[in-house]
């Protein structure tokens, strides 16, 4: 699954959260507005009093039925401040039989997660594993595994979870709440579309860009997995888990109410003025019922997963089947965009090839981050890609491009300032599925928007 660009991506996850002290605050009122009204009450209809409840509660059942420790691995533990929280909610119910393993990339935050263990009294009930998700192997049997906001950021997402398969215990649960949206966390175009028809209604101050301090005239659909891991496969974390594991508490919500709530447009909206509130009320309203008429599909999930089947709660047809967006179009309705421009695959590939997914780390000016993937159906065989690139006339950066084929390289293309226009041998066999990739050795940084970046891409032409 690693491949050219993996080591960038690598490193640049490590920089991103080697500084954060606090990972999952920082959300604004409009979000614990509109999961207060919309989510706590499915979860609660499910027998979830809510989140924290439910995972200490797994591991205290557990806990209560073993007579050694229950053992809890925690995916992406961060800076371990839940976890440790689950240990106290747990040691208040007089269950000390808990031992957590908190896995994490990050040196930093492993030991700030090290550090708070020892202040609170319980290092010894605690240990910590420093290790990439897509190359960790299981050396130990867990009882709980909890994957809060983890799974979005993992490449090789049928690696970890064959190790989790393996390492439970046959009536072991695997705990749920992450992204399993669209790659990147951009929105698909039936959603789009929606959440364009809203933001053309909404005055300039909701439409402020915390990123960039600007007024955003049309929605900006940042591609989040442009160079590192933050959404890399979002839309497969969940069709991927099926093959795996069998559900018994299955929620997905969320979709188009997303920008209205997260942290680059949601503190726009201020809690305390009606009008916001309702807008935001509004927004969930409707969020629920283009999910319920399955118009669109989550984008986020809460779930219990086990190695047998179970029997299954959800909420109303919301069912695992209907929740997995079928990535081999570009709309569920059969059309080529809802969106009138079209989508940057039609525009950049032509020839032999259709693009049928995002184009991730291309960015809607066309510029390409250092790793670019994306998805592609041939319709004749191919004999070469005709590749064409622009950079500034005075740019001095630029180098080489490999390109692979389901992570294999195939073809370099030497990339310089200017137009270059470049044929490459490239052999594919007609009506195949291939991903393609395109990871360039050098990058540069962007004014304003901080953007990693390396060429423009013109076009991509498959003969």
């Amino acid at each position: 699954m690693r491949g050219p660009g993996y080591d960038q991506r690598l490193a640049r996850e490590r920089e991103t959260f080697a500084g954060q002290e606090e990972i999952h605050g920082n959300l604004p009122p409009s979000a614990h507005r509109w999961s207060n009204r919309h989510v706590r009450p499915k979860l609660e209809a499910l027998g979830v009093p809510g989140l924290d409840e439910l995972i200490v509660g797994q591991i205290a059942e557990r806990a209560r039925k073993l007579s050694r420790d229950a053992v809890v691995l925690s995916l992406g533990s961060g800076n371990g401040d839940q976890e440790l929280g689950w240990l106290r909610g747990l040691a208040a119910e007089g269950l000390d039989n808990v031992r957590l393993r908190l896995l994490e990339l990050n040196p930093e935050m492993q030991a700030r997660a090290e550090a708070s263990a020892r202040a609170q009294g319980v290092a010894d009930r605690v240990e910590l594993i420093t290790a990439d998700f897509n190359t960790w192997r299981a050396d130990a049997g867990h009882d709980v595994v909890v994957g809060f906001q983890a799974l979005h950021h993992v490449l090789d997402l049928e690696h970890l979870y064959g190790q989790i398969k393996d390492s439970l215990a046959a009536d072991g649960v695997l705990v749920v709440h992450d992204m399993i949206g669209r790659n990147g966390h951009r929105r698909w175009p039936e959603a789009h579309e929606v959440v364009d028809r809203i933001w053309a209604t909404l005055p300039p101050e909701l439409r402020h860009n915390a990123l960039t301090g600007q007024i955003d005239e049309q929605f900006t659909d940042v591609d989040c997995a442009a160079d590192g891991f933050e959404g890399i496969r979002a839309q497969d974390v969940l069709p991927v888990l099926l093959d795996f594991l069998h559900p018994s508490l299955f929620l997905p919500y969320g979709n188009v109410i997303d920008p209205f709530v997260d942290r680059i447009y949601g503190h726009n909206f201020d809690m305390d003025n009606a009008g916001h509130v309702a807008l935001i009320d509004e927004i969930g309203v409707l969020d629920d019922s283009l999910l319920d008429l399955g118009l669109v599909t989550g984008t986020r999930l809460t779930a219990l997963f086990h190695p047998t089947p179970q029997p299954l709660r959800v909420h109303g047809n919301r069912t695992p089947e209907r929740s997995v967006r079928d990535t081999r179009v570009v709309d569920p309705a059969g059309r080529v965009s809802f969106r009138p421009g079209g989508t940057s695959g039609e525009r950049l590939v032509r020839g032999a090839g259709i693009v049928t997914g995002r184009m991730n780390g291309i960015a809607h000016d066309d510029w390409a981050a250092p790793s670019v993937e994306f998805p592609v159906l041939t319709t004749a065989p191919v004999e070469v890609f005709e590749l064409k690139t622009y950079l500034p006339d005075d740019a001095t950066e630029y180098g080489c491009v490999t390109v692979s084929v389901d992570g294999v390289p195939v073809a370099k293309a030497d990339v310089g300032p200017g137009l270059t226009e470049l044929v490459l041998p490239v052999r594919l066999e007609a009506h195949r599925q291939v991903r393609l990739s395109f990871d360039a050795d050098w990058s540069v940084t962007a004014g304003g928007d901080r953007r990693t970046l390396a060429y423009v891409l013109v076009g991509l032409s498959l003969r």
